[in-house]
């Protein structure tokens, strides 16, 4: 500062960001190589998962949404000092790009990712249902000399 104090930029949340994304990230990894590898292991058993994987993998479905924040707070925290500072300008700061490109990118991200979520609630309730016995599904479908045994509705197929 003008003083002669030294002006310090906000470094714990920058470490600490680091940390969590680098952290969840080897979470990522470790967990998904070692249900590979109770896959791979599991292989000639039928290859199921036991429910200490299971477990592990659904604790870890946020996972990918916390290091994607906390490498944006590494991105954020760590860059707006220097503008702060007077170090770097605005104006060097941001790329020459008109708003209605940025307008174009963000409108094509939001249809992307609406259409992912669709097909991951699509994929969800599917096999929600064909867990269930509501859904049989294509391979499945009872041939008509075969007794239906069980599915919900064998119990309202007359006995011959």
């Amino acid at each position: 500062a003008e003083d002669g104090t030294v002006l310090h930029p906000p470094v714990l949340p920058v470490f600490w960001s680091f940390r969590v994304m680098v952290g969840t990230g080897l979470m990522m990894l470790a967990i998904s190589w070692f249900a590979a590898w109770e896959l791979w292991r599991t292989r000639k058993t039928g290859g199921k998962l036991g429910n200490w994987p299971l477990f592990a993998l659904v604790l870890m479905t946020p996972s990918g949404w916390v290091a994607t924040l906390a490498g944006w707070y590494v991105t954020e925290i760590g860059r707006q000092p220097w503008l702060v500072s007077g170090v770097l300008t605005t104006a060097d700061a941001v790329g020459p790009v008109s708003g209605m490109v940025i307008a174009g990118s963000l409108t094509a991200y939001l249809l992307v990712y609406a259409g992912l979520l669709a097909a991951y609630v699509g994929a969800v309730v599917y096999l929600a249902k064909k867990a269930s016995g509501d859904d049989p599904g294509p391979d499945r479908e009872p041939v008509a000399d075969e007794p239906v045994t069980g599915h919900p509705a064998a119990a309202f197929v007359p006995a011959e």
